[in-house]
């Protein structure tokens, strides 16, 4: 017997939903009848049941769903007939964005696994600032983290306009409001942010009036930009509203804020990385702008092995291969770079921190003689531009260590001593008592030794192993000891970056599988999440030296693309 010949191949996918189709459509073997607005579809129990958790429940329960033939449910005929064409295909029917994230609410009411992937995908290709903000909303109610981070990432860059539409107006969720409102990286002017604010409660006054104290304290501006704004702008019933000027006098600074008075754009600054060519060259990525830009080059080339710290709008670096006894800053004020008093010693793979005025220098090896490690920590002062002689040393001479900046105190994370041993113990110096200690007891975990990262996010240390392993420093009753977290996706990875972003951590570049990388990925610590950015350095980096700071913005005019990086400076 031959078999039929057809002019059109088919799966056996689409050829078992073209049979479920042609089935629903003629009521054959149909079962149960879904009934929307008195519009009635039949279909097949074993069909919903197989693509819905949702209807598996309700045609096995002991309700009256389980044996009456008709069920009404809480649908439009057309989002039915939708709703039934996937179930039926397994092919998304819609066209349109709105459609997509009708579809993406039913997907999650009818708990369709299937559906929920198609719906974002489509989103995923479709997202743009027309569409941001409602996604953003619907993302937050639907705890879709990915679709959260991408949607956030546009609306900051495309705030100032947003926030002047409608779409931006009719978000009904407060806690939304407020957490969009306080975002750090708004692209946008301290006046607009706070009009943003006052326009949200104006248009639905009756409703919004009672949310005026959660809205204030989410600006943090002055009373003065409050009344100037209200005095200027189209705001009728918030100027007579006693609510709104309570929750003014209550959350009002009594200054404008300093960032926002010099315009400054909270930057991650990376500076070195190049193996071959010279490390004069600075880039800074503005978080608000989402962008990188050039900054001035150094005055001399501190090669490799440097260090760098800061002071909200300055940026020091000192030693290095290149010029060991190397100090100098950047103002990122005044957009210029100064030479200060040479280092006392030249260091190499050491380390620099800034806290109340003062430069601590600590660690690394000398220049010249790589396996003279240098014991002595110098501080320098800001305010009177000396160095300062202070009688105490590094409790374990060590190179290449991790560290960070907390209470006061310079912490270091193993790290390599001399005849390359791994340093085990946790050392810290304490810079208001002017002490070193090492912490006898607390070993440091094996996994940080060497290679890490470390970062302060919301007052807690967390360090970061090159395997992506998030170790959090614990303190009690003045012992510390150290607990696993959680582990970054898009690892392993040495010589990052990382800085910490809005309660966040930041990690950009690195070397993976041998190749330097360009990534830009973020991590939230407490929901153990991470995101990849869409933004990427402009060339692939790992091994360079990165601080966090504050820029004056229209220093900021020099973006930064791959053609302006040449390494030749």
């Amino acid at each position: 017997m031959s078999m039929p010949i057809y002019s059109k191949k088919m799966s056996y996918s689409e050829d078992f939903a073209d049979g479920l189709q042609k089935q629903r459509g003629s009521e054959k073997f149909c079962d149960v009848v879904l009934v929307a607005d008195d519009e009635t579809f039949p279909c097949h129990k074993v069909v919903l049941a197989a693509l819905s958790e949702f209807f598996e429940t309700m045609f096995d329960s002991p309700f009256k769903e389980e044996k009456q033939r008709e069920v009404v449910i809480d649908l439009s005929p057309e989002q039915c007939r939708t709703l039934l064409d996937f179930i039926y295909t397994g092919k998304n029917v819609w066209e349109t964005v709105d459609d997509a994230i009708d579809m993406l609410h039913l997907s999650h009411m009818y708990q369709i696994r299937s559906l929920r992937e198609q719906c974002l995908k489509f989103l995923y290709d479709n997202i743009d600032k027309e569409y941001s903000l409602r996604l953003w909303d619907v993302a937050k109610l639907l705890d879709l983290r990915d679709l959260e981070e991408k949607s956030s990432t546009i609306i900051s860059k495309e705030f100032a306009l947003l926030s002047t539409t409608e779409e931006f107006l009719q978000l009904n969720r407060p806690e939304v409001v407020v957490e969009l409102l306080g975002k750090k990286d708004l692209n946008a002017e301290e006046e607009t942010i706070v009009k943003a604010g006052l326009s949200w409660i104006e248009s639905d006054f009756v409703n919004r009036e009672i949310h005026s104290d959660v809205i204030c304290k989410a600006l943090k501006t002055s009373s003065d930009i409050l009344s100037d704004l209200l005095s200027e702008c189209d705001f009728p019933q918030l100027r007579k509203s006693g609510i709104f000027t309570e929750a003014m006098s209550k959350y009002g600074q009594t200054q404008k804020a300093d960032w926002a008075s010099l315009n400054l754009e909270e930057c991650l600054v990376v500076l070195g990385g190049n193996d071959e060519g010279s490390n004069r060259n600075v880039i800074c990525f503005g978080f608000r702008q989402k962008k990188w830009f050039t900054l001035p080059p150094m005055q001399y080339d501190p090669k490799m092995y440097f260090s760098v710290c800061t002071d909200r709008c300055k940026l020091y670096v000192s030693g290095g291969f290149g010029k060991g006894t190397g100090f100098c800053v950047y103002d990122a004020k005044e957009n210029t770079w100064r030479n200060l008093l040479d280092l006392l010693s030249p260091r190499q793979n050491h380390c620099m921190a800034f806290s109340n005025e003062k430069i601590i220098v600590l660690g690394g090896t000398d220049t010249i003689n790589n396996s003279n490690f240098i014991k002595e920590i110098d501080v320098f002062d800001a305010r009177r531009n000396c160095w300062s002689e202070i009688r105490t040393t590094i409790n374990q001479v060590v190179k290449s260590s991790a560290f960070c900046v907390s209470e006061g105190k310079v912490f270091l994370f193993g790290g390599i001593c001399p005849l390359g041993k791994k340093a085990e113990k946790l050392q810290y110096f304490d810079m208001r008592e002017g002490y070193s200690a090492g912490e006898k007891w607390c070993f440091i975990p094996e996994q940080i030794r060497v290679q890490a990262r470390a970062v302060v996010v919301n007052n807690t240390v967390l360090i970061i192993s090159k395997d992506g392993e998030i170790f959090r420093m614990k303190k009690n009753r003045g012992d510390y000891s150290f607990e696993k977290r959680g582990c970054i996706e898009k690892f392993p990875r040495k010589g990052f970056g990382v800085c910490e972003l809005d309660g966040k951590i930041l990690i950009v570049g690195g070397e993976k599988d041998f190749s330097k990388t360009k990534d830009m990925v973020q991590y939230k610590p407490d929901e153990n999440f991470t995101f990849t950015m869409e933004e990427t350095m402009p060339l692939s980096m790992s091994n360079f030296c990165y601080a966090h700071m504050f820029v004056k913005r229209e220093n900021l005019t020099n973006e930064c693309r791959n053609q302006l990086l040449t390494r030749q400076q």
